[in-house]
């Protein structure tokens, strides 16, 4: 009996580990009864994968969305901690996430749309994590360093230059009303508030686009159409 190509069909020499015509690796299976499956393709592959996994048909979402918790927890916390570039940690984070599931899964071929699922998940448990580490950060610089001052001159200064330009963009504005409710204490709460939410949405897109980034890094490399 002739092996033929897992993938496209081609026949295959009896000792070929890869097909000639699409250059996807090929499964060998050992005769003896009880032996586990030997997959050809190179040291480090996971031999408990389903055969759908194998052959590129099927992403595991349970390990993707493990790697996707594990990383995504990661760079939120590095996002607080580290304002500065904030959103390109999560990007990178997306980009390594797809680097492990493909070490990990090395036969599953990636595609835009896994990668952008998993750098949305990644994303929200990123934006979530940062959230929450800001705010612990914001309670622990008011009341606990005692940097309340500091914070409230940061937040009039911006409220002052948000003034300014609406004003100069039109002279009839409520500056004066503008001014006074931002800096009030429910004010400055709502703009914390909504400077946090703003950089979540950052944190996701950029996750996003680093999921699809780095699905395309690591697709397969000898040729094969990727799934999207």
């Amino acid at each position: 009996m002739d092996l033929v190509c897992h993938r496209c069909s081609a026949t295959l020499e009896p000792d070929a580990y890869y097909c000639h015509e699409c250059g996807a690796p090929q499964i060998r299976y050992v005769a003896e009864e009880g032996e586990a499956a030997q997959i050809t393709a190179g040291a480090g592959i996971d031999v408990s994968a389903t055969a759908a996994d194998s052959t590129g048909t099927s992403i595991s979402w349970k390990m993707a969305i493990r790697i996707a918790v594990a990383v995504g927890t990661g760079v939120g916390i590095l996002s607080a901690l580290l304002a500065a570039g904030s959103v390109l940690w999560v990007a990178i984070g997306a980009i390594l996430a797809m680097g492990i599931y493909h070490r990990r899964r090395p036969l599953t071929l990636l595609g835009p749309r896994v990668g952008a699922r998993v750098g949305a998940l990644l994303g929200l448990i990123a934006a979530t994590v940062a959230f929450a580490a800001n705010s612990v950060l914001l309670v622990v610089q008011r009341f606990g360093l005692h940097q309340g001052n500091e914070i409230d001159t940061q937040l009039t200064s911006i409220v002052k230059q948000a003034a300014a330009r609406a004003a100069t963009m039109d002279p009839q504005a409520p500056v004066a009303a503008f001014t006074n409710f931002w800096l009030s204490a429910e004010g400055r709460i709502g703009l914390i508030l909504l400077t946090m939410a703003f950089l979540s949405v950052l944190i996701v897109l950029f996750a996003i686009a680093g999921g699809v980034l780095g699905a395309q890094i690591y697709r397969s490399s000898r040729g094969n159409k990727a799934l999207p």
